[in-house]
């Protein structure tokens, strides 16, 4: 009596579970990287915060700023708290446009006119609005 055995249909055992350890180690990647936000922009609207203090030229009715950016955003608007004055240029040196990118950014915000009833020494907060909608205040000194 011969016996037919029956063809086995599948994958093994082994590759089975090499697929789920690969899938298993992706899966794990993928939040790790959401976690410590390596995936900027999928992480939603980036961070802006100033570096030190920036200082504001009352002659020259200009102010240079340093700012870090979790990501990348536009300025749209500046104007110095208290006061009538707005930007009339923006601009990051160093870069093509108003656009801040991930990492640190020194910006040139001009006012167009001189500051001339701003005050030495004084500290301003200049307004900035980007186009995410978020505004930052930063501290510059007048010069």
């Amino acid at each position: 009596m011969l016996l037919r055995r029956k063809a086995k249909k599948g994958l093994s055992g082994a590759v089975t579970a090499l697929i789920l350890v690969i899938a298993s180690v992706i899966i794990a990647l993928v939040v790790v990287g959401f976690a410590f936000g390596l995936f900027g922009a999928f992480g939603g609207t980036p961070t802006v915060t100033q570096v030190g203090t920036g200082t504001l030229s009352i002659s020259g009715g200009y102010a240079i700023i340093t700012l870090h950016s979790t990501g990348n955003v536009q300025i749209v608007s500046a104007t110095i708290a208290g006061t009538t004055y707005s930007a009339s240029s923006i601009s990051v040196i160093g870069g093509t446009s108003n656009s801040l990118t991930a990492g640190v950014n020194t910006v040139s915000i001009s006012f167009g006119t001189s500051l001339s009833n701003l005050q030495p020494g004084s500290t301003y907060t200049i307004s900035i609005g980007l186009s995410d909608g978020q505004t930052v205040q930063v501290a510059v000194i007048a010069q």
